[in-house]
Protein backbone atom coordinates (compact mmCIF):
# COMPACT_ATOMS: atom_id res chain seq x y z
CA UNK A 1 0.00 0.00 0.00
CA UNK A 2 2.90 2.37 0.71
CA UNK A 3 4.11 2.31 -2.91
CA UNK A 4 0.58 2.85 -4.26
CA UNK A 5 -0.01 5.81 -1.97
CA UNK A 6 3.31 7.34 -3.02
CA UNK A 7 2.35 7.15 -6.70
CA UNK A 8 -0.69 9.28 -5.97
CA UNK A 9 1.54 11.75 -4.14
CA UNK A 10 3.81 11.88 -7.20
CA UNK A 11 0.92 12.41 -9.63
CA UNK A 12 -0.34 15.20 -7.38
CA UNK A 13 3.12 16.82 -7.36
CA UNK A 14 3.32 16.66 -11.16
CA UNK A 15 -0.03 18.42 -11.46
CA UNK A 16 0.60 20.89 -8.65
CA UNK A 17 3.92 22.20 -9.96
CA UNK A 18 3.09 22.21 -13.68
CA UNK A 19 -0.56 23.06 -14.18
CA UNK A 20 -1.13 26.44 -12.50
CA UNK A 21 -4.01 27.21 -14.89
CA UNK A 22 -6.13 24.79 -12.87
CA UNK A 23 -6.23 27.35 -10.07
CA UNK A 24 -5.06 30.38 -12.10
CA UNK A 25 -2.13 30.66 -9.70
CA UNK A 26 1.56 31.28 -10.30
CA UNK A 27 4.21 32.03 -7.70
CA UNK A 28 7.38 32.89 -9.66
CA UNK A 29 9.08 34.26 -6.53
CA UNK A 30 8.66 31.07 -4.47
CA UNK A 31 11.30 28.32 -4.72
CA UNK A 32 9.83 24.83 -4.34
CA UNK A 33 11.63 21.72 -2.99
CA UNK A 34 11.60 19.81 -6.29
CA UNK A 35 13.67 19.93 -9.47
CA UNK A 36 11.09 21.61 -11.69
CA UNK A 37 12.29 23.99 -14.41
CA UNK A 38 10.87 27.51 -14.16
CA UNK A 39 11.38 27.94 -17.91
CA UNK A 40 8.65 25.38 -18.45
CA UNK A 41 5.59 27.21 -19.88
CA UNK A 42 3.41 25.43 -17.30
CA UNK A 43 5.65 25.88 -14.24
CA UNK A 44 3.97 27.12 -11.10
CA UNK A 45 6.98 28.57 -9.29
CA UNK A 46 10.76 28.90 -9.21
CA UNK A 47 13.39 26.19 -9.34
CA UNK A 48 15.64 26.74 -6.30
CA UNK A 49 18.78 25.60 -8.12
CA UNK A 50 18.15 27.99 -11.01
CA UNK A 51 17.37 30.82 -8.59
CA UNK A 52 20.59 30.28 -6.61
CA UNK A 53 22.62 30.40 -9.83
CA UNK A 54 20.86 33.57 -11.00
CA UNK A 55 21.79 35.43 -7.82
CA UNK A 56 25.39 34.20 -7.95
CA UNK A 57 25.67 35.36 -11.58
CA UNK A 58 24.63 38.91 -10.63
CA UNK A 59 26.91 38.90 -7.59
CA UNK A 60 24.22 38.62 -4.92
CA UNK A 61 23.73 36.13 -2.10
CA UNK A 62 20.51 34.04 -2.44
CA UNK A 63 19.64 34.29 1.25
CA UNK A 64 15.89 33.84 0.81
CA UNK A 65 16.16 30.83 -1.50
CA UNK A 66 18.79 29.04 0.59
CA UNK A 67 16.77 29.78 3.72
CA UNK A 68 13.61 28.31 2.19
CA UNK A 69 15.41 25.15 1.06
CA UNK A 70 17.06 24.67 4.44
CA UNK A 71 13.64 25.09 6.04
CA UNK A 72 12.17 22.44 3.76
CA UNK A 73 15.16 20.21 4.52
CA UNK A 74 14.78 20.65 8.27
CA UNK A 75 11.08 19.80 8.12
CA UNK A 76 11.17 16.71 5.91
CA UNK A 77 14.63 16.16 4.42
CA UNK A 78 14.41 14.41 1.05
CA UNK A 79 10.76 13.46 1.46
CA UNK A 80 9.99 15.77 -1.47
CA UNK A 81 12.31 13.77 -3.75
CA UNK A 82 10.27 10.61 -3.32
CA UNK A 83 6.77 12.09 -3.10
CA UNK A 84 6.63 15.29 -5.16
CA UNK A 85 9.53 15.64 -7.62
CA UNK A 86 8.36 15.11 -11.25
CA UNK A 87 11.79 14.03 -12.48
CA UNK A 88 12.10 11.54 -9.64
CA UNK A 89 8.68 10.21 -10.58
CA UNK A 90 9.86 9.69 -14.17
CA UNK A 91 12.88 7.69 -12.98
CA UNK A 92 10.61 5.53 -10.80
CA UNK A 93 8.41 4.78 -13.81
CA UNK A 94 11.42 3.82 -15.94
CA UNK A 95 12.67 1.53 -13.17
CA UNK A 96 9.50 -0.54 -13.57
CA UNK A 97 10.58 -1.70 -17.04
CA UNK A 98 12.87 -4.39 -15.64
CA UNK A 99 13.50 -5.90 -12.21
CA UNK A 100 17.13 -6.66 -12.99
CA UNK A 101 19.09 -3.79 -11.50
CA UNK A 102 22.74 -2.85 -11.37
CA UNK A 103 24.03 -1.84 -7.95
CA UNK A 104 26.33 1.14 -7.66
CA UNK A 105 28.84 1.88 -4.87
CA UNK A 106 27.60 4.07 -2.01
CA UNK A 107 30.42 6.59 -2.48
CA UNK A 108 28.87 7.68 -5.80
CA UNK A 109 26.15 9.28 -3.71
CA UNK A 110 28.61 12.06 -2.88
CA UNK A 111 28.70 12.96 -6.57
CA UNK A 112 25.66 15.18 -6.09
CA UNK A 113 27.68 17.38 -3.72
CA UNK A 114 30.40 17.72 -6.35
CA UNK A 115 27.74 18.75 -8.88
CA UNK A 116 26.32 21.25 -6.38
CA UNK A 117 29.67 22.86 -5.62
CA UNK A 118 31.07 22.91 -9.18
CA UNK A 119 28.08 23.54 -11.48
CA UNK A 120 25.80 25.50 -9.14
CA UNK A 121 28.13 27.48 -6.88
CA UNK A 122 31.52 27.91 -8.60
CA UNK A 123 30.91 28.03 -12.36
CA UNK A 124 27.89 30.41 -12.63
CA UNK A 125 29.67 33.50 -11.25
CA UNK A 126 32.76 32.68 -13.32
CA UNK A 127 30.93 32.03 -16.60
CA UNK A 128 28.17 34.58 -15.93
CA UNK A 129 25.44 32.07 -16.71
CA UNK A 130 23.44 29.47 -14.75
CA UNK A 131 25.66 26.60 -15.84
CA UNK A 132 23.74 23.72 -14.28
CA UNK A 133 20.57 24.87 -16.03
CA UNK A 134 22.29 24.41 -19.39
CA UNK A 135 22.67 20.70 -18.59
CA UNK A 136 19.72 19.98 -16.32
CA UNK A 137 17.83 16.89 -17.57
CA UNK A 138 14.59 18.02 -15.93
CA UNK A 139 14.92 21.36 -17.73
CA UNK A 140 15.49 19.58 -21.04
CA UNK A 141 12.23 17.65 -20.70
CA UNK A 142 10.09 20.42 -19.26
CA UNK A 143 11.42 23.45 -21.13
CA UNK A 144 14.18 22.83 -23.69
CA UNK A 145 12.48 20.21 -25.84
CA UNK A 146 8.93 21.72 -25.67
CA UNK A 147 10.18 25.22 -26.56
CA UNK A 148 12.20 23.96 -29.54
CA UNK A 149 9.34 21.76 -30.77
CA UNK A 150 6.91 24.65 -30.44
CA UNK A 151 9.24 26.93 -32.43
CA UNK A 152 9.74 24.29 -35.11
CA UNK A 153 5.99 23.71 -35.41
CA UNK A 154 5.29 27.44 -35.73
CA UNK A 155 7.98 27.85 -38.40
CA UNK A 156 6.62 25.01 -40.53
CA UNK A 157 2.87 25.06 -39.93
CA UNK A 158 1.76 28.36 -38.40
CA UNK A 159 0.97 31.61 -40.18
CA UNK A 160 3.98 33.97 -40.54
CA UNK A 161 4.21 36.52 -37.74
CA UNK A 162 6.52 39.53 -37.87
CA UNK A 163 6.71 39.64 -34.09
CA UNK A 164 7.56 35.96 -33.65
CA UNK A 165 10.99 34.98 -32.33
CA UNK A 166 10.82 31.50 -33.86
CA UNK A 167 13.89 32.00 -36.03
CA UNK A 168 15.90 33.26 -33.07
CA UNK A 169 15.07 30.21 -30.99
CA UNK A 170 15.90 27.74 -33.73
CA UNK A 171 19.13 29.54 -34.60
CA UNK A 172 20.38 28.99 -31.04
CA UNK A 173 20.27 25.21 -31.42
CA UNK A 174 23.84 23.99 -31.59
CA UNK A 175 26.11 21.22 -30.42
CA UNK A 176 25.55 22.06 -26.73
CA UNK A 177 21.80 21.54 -27.09
CA UNK A 178 22.34 18.12 -28.67
CA UNK A 179 24.92 17.27 -26.00
CA UNK A 180 22.30 18.12 -23.36
CA UNK A 181 19.75 15.92 -25.11
CA UNK A 182 22.27 13.07 -25.33
CA UNK A 183 22.94 13.46 -21.59
CA UNK A 184 19.20 13.31 -20.90
CA UNK A 185 18.79 10.16 -23.01
CA UNK A 186 21.74 8.54 -21.22
CA UNK A 187 20.20 9.29 -17.82
CA UNK A 188 16.80 7.94 -18.86
CA UNK A 189 18.30 4.72 -20.24
CA UNK A 190 20.41 4.32 -17.12
CA UNK A 191 17.29 4.77 -14.97
CA UNK A 192 15.92 1.53 -16.43
CA UNK A 193 18.82 -0.48 -14.99
CA UNK A 194 19.91 1.62 -11.98
CA UNK A 195 17.39 2.93 -9.48
CA UNK A 196 17.13 6.72 -9.63
CA UNK A 197 20.68 7.30 -10.95
CA UNK A 198 20.35 11.08 -11.24
CA UNK A 199 18.80 11.50 -7.78
CA UNK A 200 21.52 9.41 -6.19
CA UNK A 201 24.62 10.73 -7.94
CA UNK A 202 24.03 14.12 -9.54
CA UNK A 203 21.03 16.07 -8.22
CA UNK A 204 22.23 19.28 -6.51
CA UNK A 205 18.83 19.89 -4.94
CA UNK A 206 18.92 16.40 -3.43
CA UNK A 207 22.32 17.34 -2.00
CA UNK A 208 20.86 20.43 -0.32
CA UNK A 209 17.79 18.63 1.00
CA UNK A 210 19.95 15.80 2.29
CA UNK A 211 22.02 18.03 4.59
CA UNK A 212 19.55 17.70 7.46
CA UNK A 213 18.07 14.38 6.40
CA UNK A 214 18.99 12.56 9.61
CA UNK A 215 17.71 15.24 11.96
CA UNK A 216 14.65 16.39 10.02
CA UNK A 217 11.26 16.22 11.70
CA UNK A 218 10.13 13.55 9.24
CA UNK A 219 11.75 10.23 10.17
CA UNK A 220 11.60 7.26 7.86
CA UNK A 221 11.59 4.34 10.26
CA UNK A 222 13.18 4.86 13.70
CA UNK A 223 13.47 1.14 14.43
CA UNK A 224 14.74 -0.24 11.13
CA UNK A 225 18.35 0.89 11.62
CA UNK A 226 18.78 -1.15 14.80
CA UNK A 227 17.25 -4.37 13.53
CA UNK A 228 19.34 -6.40 11.07
CA UNK A 229 16.28 -8.42 10.14
CA UNK A 230 14.84 -5.33 8.51
CA UNK A 231 17.24 -5.68 5.58
CA UNK A 232 14.35 -7.63 4.11
CA UNK A 233 12.25 -4.49 4.02
CA UNK A 234 14.91 -2.67 1.98
CA UNK A 235 14.89 -5.09 -0.95
CA UNK A 236 12.74 -2.75 -3.05
CA UNK A 237 14.27 0.55 -1.86
CA UNK A 238 13.94 3.02 -4.79
CA UNK A 239 17.48 4.33 -4.22
CA UNK A 240 19.12 0.96 -3.61
CA UNK A 241 19.79 1.26 0.13
CA UNK A 242 20.70 -2.16 1.53
CA UNK A 243 22.11 -1.34 4.96
CA UNK A 244 19.54 -0.37 7.65
CA UNK A 245 22.05 2.11 9.07
CA UNK A 246 21.84 4.11 5.82
CA UNK A 247 18.14 4.81 6.29
CA UNK A 248 17.73 8.59 6.74
CA UNK A 249 21.23 9.17 5.35
CA UNK A 250 21.77 11.81 2.65
CA UNK A 251 20.99 9.15 0.03
CA UNK A 252 17.64 8.18 1.59
CA UNK A 253 14.61 9.84 -0.03
CA UNK A 254 12.25 9.02 2.87
CA UNK A 255 9.79 7.09 0.72
CA UNK A 256 8.77 5.00 3.78
CA UNK A 257 8.51 1.87 1.65
CA UNK A 258 10.72 0.12 4.20
CA UNK A 259 7.67 0.27 6.49
CA UNK A 260 6.13 -2.45 4.36
CA UNK A 261 7.40 -5.89 3.35
CA UNK A 262 8.23 -6.12 -0.38
CA UNK A 263 5.95 -7.95 -2.77
CA UNK A 264 6.49 -11.69 -2.84
CA UNK A 265 7.28 -11.60 -6.54
CA UNK A 266 10.29 -9.39 -5.79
Amino acid sequence: MGKIKRIWWQISGLILFNFPFIGQLTLPWLPVPVLNCYSCPLALSACPIGTIQHFLVIGAIPIFTVGIILLFSTIAGRFYCSHLCPFGFLQDLLARITRHKVRIPNFLGYGKYAVLIITVILLPPLLKEPFFCTLCPAGSIEAGIPIVLQAWFKEHFAEPNLFSNVGGILSMIGWWFWFKIALLVAILITAVFIKRPFCRTACPLGALLGIFNRISLFFTHPGIKSDKRNRYYLRTCPVGITNPRDVDSHNCIKCRECHHPPDKKN
